[in-house]
């Protein structure tokens, strides 16, 4: 079995190098976008990420063609995945639009250069100075979260004598094969019930400078088949259709939400994506598929409004760390006995560098990049540098064992693929270690930073004393 999984890792390390559209090798080291990471690492100090701006574009690409047979679609990108300012330029740039969470998002886009027209607000908690901040830079959405929520933009835009645009949210009530804290449109927080719908319609339509725009939903994050869409989208087309009937009004919009994966795991032949989300199961035509079919039985010349996040940057960056430190330790039965010998290897990045790994299992592919021709035949342990027992790397490829070559030597730099998704965004200071710079290797296949780590200062100058 162990040969097996040491034949298959390999098997996927050269596929990487050779077939994988972001990845070369050059004198055994390798290449992201065509630039050596390892120099990269020299040049800017581990750790750190690195994000393609091509596989950003090639990304925002895959979708907008997938959805090409309803041409009257909107993309809004998720910008809670991947906030970095340089990001979101490199997102803009391409032609798309974005959605926000907080007040604080809101403003990094219309900093970056988005108009208010090309900015949805969404979020459960959204406070009375975050809506008038919404309404009064005329954000091309609002997604109602609540009647709570409702009355305030009523309040507020009365005041302000300015339009809000507005969805409603519902909870389409419908699960999804997928990590049970993504899940959004079944025994979920966000959103009204579905029941509520036509009296929160009915208010808005009373409401002087309030504009209903259309219903929303979200299924959740990472779904592995594209059933769930198709079968919200239907709950969301037959409650608009309703709505329009019995109101005498005519929606402009349906706002679909997000959710397309992103394959971590790419051997998918040894795995389910219905037992193993790792696997992605659908692609973005999928989605847009099982999407635009449902509403083309309501309506072809409604908008159709998305708002992806990981499919457009999780494969577009990696994660550079250094080994650090490496030792050979002995685990013990209760009684003393030798049970085995574990081989450590220790990286410069532990969980609070690397969040999605410790908050759900997340599972990465991992490379010695400044060996990446070589064999990765042995077993180790890998670890960060925090305090806690718990920062090592769980989801390795035998359990919690990962693969490397035999001679990775301390100062080797050791790659995360596939980390450009809510990764930086979930970032701590904890152990009073920095959050990490991040490079952007543009469409002219030059590098630059476009964040940088942390200093001392910043960390402390939050700190009165």
């Amino acid at each position: 079995m162990s040969d097996n999984i040491v034949k298959n890792y390999n098997q996927l390390r050269q596929n990487v190098i050779e077939q994988d559209r972001r990845f070369t090798s050059h004198n055994g080291k390798l290449c992201f976008e065509g630039v050596d990471v390892e120099a990269l690492a020299k040049k800017y100090g581990t750790p750190f990420y690195v994000f393609s701006e091509p596989e950003i574009v090639r990304n925002i690409k895959e979708i907008e063609q997938a959805f090409s047979t309803h041409a009257n679609t909107k993309t809004f990108f998720a910008s809670k995945t991947c906030s970095v300012m340089g990001v979101l330029k490199a997102i803009k740039d391409a032609g798309i639009c974005a959605e926000a969470n907080s007040l604080y998002e809101v403003r990094k886009c219309l900093e970056i250069g988005f108009s208010g027209s090309q900015i949805v607000f969404n979020g459960v908690v959204k406070k009375p100075e975050d809506l008038e901040y919404a309404i009064d830079n005329e954000l091309y959405l609002i997604n109602v979260d609540s009647l709570y929520e409702l009355d305030h933009i009523d309040e507020i835009s009365r005041r302000l004598k300015k339009t809000a645009n507005v969805c409603v949210r519902v909870e389409p009530n419908v699960p999804s094969a997928t990590h049970a804290e993504l899940v959004t449109a079944f025994h979920a927080k966000s959103g009204l019930d579905l029941e509520q719908a036509e009296e929160t319609c009915r208010r808005i339509l009373q409401m002087p400078y309030v504009k209903l725009r259309g219903l929303h939903m979200h299924v959740g994050d990472q779904v592995p088949e594209s059933e769930p869409f198709a079968k919200a989208t239907k709950v969301l087309v037959d409650e608009s259709r309703r709505l329009e009937e019995v109101l005498g009004i005519k929606f402009d919009l349906i706002n679909v939400g997000g959710g397309i994966p992103v394959p971590y795991k790419y051997d998918e032949e040894n795995g389910d994506p219905l037992k193993d989300n790792m696997y992605a199961g659908i692609t973005a035509q999928d989605f847009a598929d099982a999407v635009i079919r449902e509403v083309h039985k309501w309506r072809t010349d409604v908008e159709i409004c998305i708002e992806p996040g990981r499919k457009v940057t999780g494969s577009a960056a990696v994660l550079l760390t250094d080994v650090s430190c490496e030792k050979r330790k002995t685990n013990y039965d209760l009684e003393g006995n030798v049970e085995c010998h574990v081989e450590w290897k220790f990286v410069d990045a532990g969980y609070s560098v690397l969040s999605d790994s410790q908050h759900f299992d997340w599972f990465f592919y991992v490379y010695n990049a400044s060996r990446i021709t070589e064999p990765h035949d042995q077993y180790i342990k890998l670890a960060g540098p925090l305090c806690d027992g718990g920062d090592y790397f769980h989801m390795g490829v035998k359990g919690e064992e990962f693969l490397l070559p035999h001679d990775t030597q301390i100062g080797d730099v050791v790659v995360f693929l596939d980390a450009g998704a809510y990764t930086i965004e979930s970032q701590t200071v904890y152990n009073n270690r920095p959050r990490t710079a991040v490079v952007m290797i543009d469409n002219q296949g030059k590098d630059r930073l476009i964040r940088r780590e942390d200093t001392y200062e910043d960390m402390v100058k939050y700190d009165i004393f």
